[in-house]
């Protein structure tokens, strides 16, 4: 998935999508409470930082790894 296909989601909540939102990104949300994603393709698993004004990044749901860039 490229990131331009990806416009708006760092003002949605990761914890409120449905799964099959989340599965096009190519991860699964591993933990709801601690916000930590898992990469579909490689199982790696990150926790995302927030900024300072306690938003997720804009590419808050790319694998360390690059999968699903």
């Amino acid at each position: 998935m490229r990131v331009l296909d990806r416009t708006c989601v760092d003002k949605e909540d990761v914890r409120h999508l449905p799964e099959g939102e989340l599965a096009r990104m190519g991860i699964r949300l591993s933990d709801r409470q601690n916000v930590t994603l898992q990469c579909r393709t490689c199982g790696e698993k990150w926790s995302p930082q927030l900024d300072s004004n306690g938003k997720l990044a804009f590419d808050y749901y790319v694998c360390p790894a690059n999968c699903n860039r």
